[in-house]
């Protein structure tokens, strides 16, 4: 699988993603300051799952009706960087078809993964 992650998500889970041996492109250091528009086609084009904190994808992907791959969101009270990773390891339990091509919300307790139409 690959990924791009947000800005806003956090070091921690970028190297985490890379110890994991992921294809991991970071909008920190190849896209920075650049639209949620933008990162969606991006990854869109290159068939990347965005990992964001950012309700603004939902959005883009849904109102919109932009193309996408798929989107992990985290939607924590507190942005903990253990609290995202143990939510990936939970995530990456599934077959990865279950994965990409799906809209996950990951919150304390909660995965929610809902199916994007194509």
């Amino acid at each position: 699988m690959k990924f791009l992650v947000d800005e806003n998500v956090g070091q921690s889970v970028v190297l985490f993603l890379k110890q994991k041996g992921y294809d991991v492109l970071v909008a920190l250091e190849e896209f920075i300051s650049r639209e949620d528009r933008f990162l969606l086609q991006q990854a869109y084009k290159e068939e990347r799952i965005v990992i964001t904190n950012d309700k603004d994808f939902g959005y883009l992907i849904y109102r919109e009706k932009l193309p996408s791959c798929g989107v992990i969101l985290f939607r924590f009270k507190v942005e903990f960087p253990v609290l995202k990773i143990m939510a990936l390891e939970k995530i990456f339990e599934f077959n990865s078809s279950h994965i990409f091509n799906r809209f996950i919300v990951a919150s304390e307790g909660k995965i929610r993964v809902r199916k994007l139409l194509i």
